[in-house]
């Protein structure tokens, strides 16, 4: 008869088998679109209510012209905006956002997200909320339903006076102050960073003169010197791919990636797994060897999010066992 210890010794293998009947990707045109108490329109991207196995949850929303999203606090959530141009209150606070802007929302923070455009406008949204499900902290409070932008609404609004909010660290980047480093300046640019994450990466990703991953990155979470403060997630940045180029091929823990622009494919333990436009792509990790590759005529652009138990918990402790590994340079 088994006893608990011979339950755990089944984990390991219980969690391959689980993650083997996963969904690994999902395309625009099957998005379940819903309305919530939050958003005018919104869909699940990767979660586990959808198929993913996953420690985190992503999801598009819109907000029409005219419109607000409702206002809330929960656990930390990482954003990136798609499309539009706004604002969002945090803590009282306006920041204003574009296109191609990343937005933190700190644990237990009030916020709320208004279209000031006349387009609407899409955003991407990243929370962990399993994980805090699972440490009994995922606390989700509803103060106000998304409807129409009323004049109270915006009444006396005071506009922070820096992105950088002096206890939480950075609420929001435009696209254009991101740094952006090249594949030639990519080891130097991790070999002068010493945070507990940096220090987890392999030596042909911190070596001075060593060819990166993709053709350049866009930084955002995934730089120190930006002063996001996030733990339990993080939208790293934008991965970029030159037309007929590929990425290396390397393994490390969970990470999504949302395709913001190109199509191509990618080889995910073995499987070939196309994208275009509107995909998000699943490695599920740990120790998930895989590949990108960009087959169309433009430049490829992928989002790219970490939970915390990647990067700032499981990573970190349990590089030993699941280090991150290259196994391929890439084109560059």
């Amino acid at each position: 008869m088994a006893n608990f210890y011979d339950n755990w010794l089944r984990y390991w293998d219980d969690e391959l088998e689980e993650r083997s009947k996963a969904r690994t990707c999902l395309n625009e045109e099957d998005l379940q679109w819903v309305r919530t108490r939050q958003d005018w329109r919104a869909a699940l991207l990767g979660a586990r209510e959808n198929g993913f196995v996953t420690s985190g949850v992503t999801t598009l929303a819109e907000i029409p012209a005219g419109w607000r999203t409702g206002k809330h606090s929960h656990g930390e959530e990482a954003i990136y905006i798609v499309q539009g141009q706004g604002f969002s209150i945090v803590d009282g606070l306006k920041y204003d956002w574009e296109t191609g802007s990343c937005l933190f929302m700190p644990y237990g923070s009030s916020h709320q997200h208004f279209n000031s455009g006349a387009d609407t406008v899409r955003y991407f949204s990243a929370m962990a909320l399993p994980l805090e499900r699972f440490c009994g902290l995922a606390k989700i409070m509803q103060y106000e339903d998304a409807g129409d932008i009323c004049k109270s609404d915006i009444e006396g609004l005071a506009a922070a006076e820096s992105p950088i909010h002096p206890e939480y660290g950075r609420i929001a980047i435009r696209l254009k102050d991101a740094p952006v480093v090249t594949a030639r300046e990519k080891g130097a640019f991790r070999a002068k960073h010493d945070d507990e994450y940096s220090k987890t990466l392999p030596k042909e990703a911190r070596t001075p003169g060593a060819p990166g991953h993709r053709s350049r990155n866009m930084f955002f979470m995934g730089a120190p010197e930006n002063d996001f403060r996030a733990r339990e997630v993080q939208i790293t940045g934008i991965l970029c791919d030159e037309p007929g180029k590929h990425s290396g091929k390397h393994a490390h823990m969970e990470a999504v990636l949302y395709v913001l622009q190109g199509e191509g494919y990618s080889i995910v333990d073995g499987e070939k797994i196309p994208w275009k436009k509107g995909t998000l792509l699943h490695v599920q990790g740990p120790q998930t060897v895989h590949q990108h590759f960009n087959t169309g005529k433009i430049e490829s652009q992928q989002l790219r999010v970490h939970f915390g138990a990647r990067s700032h918990f499981f990573q970190p402790v349990a590089r030993r066992v699941f280090p991150y590994k290259y196994y391929e340079y890439s084109s560059y």
